[in-house]
């Protein structure tokens, strides 16, 4: 694990988002539907009727609210420790009109719904956690029988720079100087996040993506963590009570890839996979590579292909039975 914490606590984390909402303040036209089109790739058709499914740090809303619309059949829960983050995704889910989505402010480990969840999301939290594994153990301790839980995590080998850019940073500027004086430095050191890092725009609108709330989640917060594949399958192995993990797709600058590590899928979002043929010139070496197990050709894939961000799954039981078979093929027993 590539870990760079600064000096901080969870309070100057939730000072930090009260005052720069993430991902974007603006109650504007558009969501981000990256998270929904990564759910379509997992569950295909399937509409999610009945099933209640938390965002662990949902932030302003643009992405849960982009599920929600995507599947109306299911019931959304959606927990910030931020009053200011709240507030936008509230004004845009009335703007969109969606109404199976209610809001709820709590910090994520003082949260306690009195249910279980049959899908947990948690896009770009845990690696933000004080405690990534207590926070992956009290996810999981949400979960039912059969539940999912889907993490975004940022990759250490293409965050490497980043994550080295951010240190200078932080070793140039003092926190008590404030938030703006941060932005100052990022400004005078010549680092802006693009947007496209992580992959494609995911539909938000140039004009309400908000650049200062991208610099300072990306830049200027206090705890970061990211992860090469085997550390977060390790996090997810006991004390969660997990049954099984899963790569689904990896994060390229201004692309993303979904995995096949079994090669099953054979239709039109083949297209969309990172296939062998794009690793290796040489037949040879492609049979090298089929011929590994999972965890052995996830390391060969980030060590050639570097990626910036992935989204792994992690299940209890039979879950895995209701994703597509490219997702079944991947998967890794706990």
């Amino acid at each position: 694990m590539h870990e760079i914490a600064a000096p901080g606590t969870m309070r100057d984390v939730r000072t930090m988002y009260e005052a720069y909402p993430y991902p974007s303040p603006t109650v504007g036209s558009t969501l981000i539907g990256d998270v929904a089109n990564s759910l379509y790739t997992l569950f295909g058709e399937d509409d999610l009727s009945g099933k209640r499914i938390l965002d662990a740090g949902c932030g302003t809303g643009q992405r849960l609210l982009a599920v929600a619309r995507r599947y109306p059949k299911a019931q959304f829960v959606g927990l910030d420790m931020t009053a200011a983050s709240l507030a936008v995704a509230e004004a845009l889910k009335q703007r969109h009109d969606i109404r199976n989505v209610e809001f709820r402010r709590s910090e994520l480990l003082d949260f306690n719904p009195g249910y279980t969840f049959d899908i947990i999301l948690s896009i770009g939290v845990v690696h933000h956690l004080e405690d990534p594994t207590r926070g992956i153990q009290f996810l999981a301790s949400l979960l039912g029988e059969s539940g999912i839980l889907i993490l975004w995590l940022y990759h250490s080998l293409g965050e490497h720079q980043r994550l080295l850019d951010r240190e200078t940073l932080l070793t140039l500027w003092n926190r008590s100087e404030g938030l703006d004086a941060g932005l100052q430095v990022l400004e005078d050191l010549g680092l802006k996040l693009e947007v496209k890092r992580y992959g494609s725009s995911a539909s938000q609108s140039e004009s309400e993506v908000s650049q200062a709330s991208i610099d300072v989640d990306a830049y200027l917060h206090p705890i970061v963590n990211a992860y090469r594949f085997e550390e977060i399958i390790s996090l997810l192995r006991d004390p969660t009570q997990l049954d099984w993990a899963a790569v689904n797709n990896i994060n390229l600058v201004d692309s993303s890839k979904l995995l096949d590590l079994a090669e099953v899928e054979s239709g039109d979002m083949r297209y969309l996979c990172q296939t062998t043929e794009d690793l290796f010139a040489s037949e040879s070496l492609r049979q090298r590579f089929r011929a590994l197990e999972p965890l052995k050709k996830l390391r060969v894939l980030e060590n050639l292909l570097k990626p910036t961000g992935f989204t792994v799954l992690g299940g209890r039981g039979d879950s895995h039975q209701h994703l597509s078979a490219r997702v079944r093929s991947n998967i890794i027993p706990l």
